[in-house]
């Protein structure tokens, strides 16, 4: 095996399960662990693809290579270079590739929300309270548009249907300022 295999075994398999597949760096060499790992990993995949948002056949595709490698793992020979095949079968899917010529059926795109987006700073080892930060900048924002809004004529009521919020709290906004 490669020098570092091991830590790329556990960092891989940490990336799905977190802690729960904390110090198995020394089971990649052992056949039975690693399928077993796997398994545990195909499993939580098939349930997050049966969460995005796609079409009905990009998300059967997936399910069904994800399935696919799946059932590689459940026969007695284990045959690591069709497993891999199935999980590049599942990339290429992922990506929106069908089919033998590649006809791309979608487009993955990504986004953040904001828990996630947070959770990127304190790992990246910023303040956890940037959300306090972030709230108390937004509403600074809020007020400066209120207003500019303002004083371009809008009403609170107008401005309020602009924010799609009530015209109560923009009010409390034009207080606050």
């Amino acid at each position: 095996m490669d020098e570092g295999f091991e830590l790329l075994f556990e960092y891989t398999i940490r990336a799905f399960l977190g802690d729960k597949a904390s110090h198995i760096a020394g089971q990649a060499h052992t056949e039975k662990h690693r399928k077993d790992w796997c398994r545990k990993v195909l499993t939580q995949i098939i349930r997050r693809v049966q969460d995005i948002d796609t079409s009905t056949k990009h998300r059967e595709q997936m399910i069904i290579w994800s399935e696919r490698a799946l059932n590689q793992l459940k026969g007695r020979n284990f045959n690591e270079p069709a497993f891999a095949l199935c999980l590049l079968r599942l990339v290429a899917v992922m990506l929106g590739l069908v089919g033998i010529r590649p006809y791309n059926i979608a487009t993955p795109v990504y986004f953040q929300t904001q828990p996630q987006y947070y959770t990127e700073i304190i790992m990246e080892g910023g303040d956890p309270l940037q959300d306090y930060y972030d709230k108390k900048s937004s509403i600074e924002i809020k007020k400066k548009l209120v207003t500019q809004l303002n004083d371009e004529g809008y009403t609170d009521f107008e401005i309020s249907m602009v924010f799609n919020t009530s015209e109560y709290e923009i009010k409390k906004l034009r207080k606050e300022l």
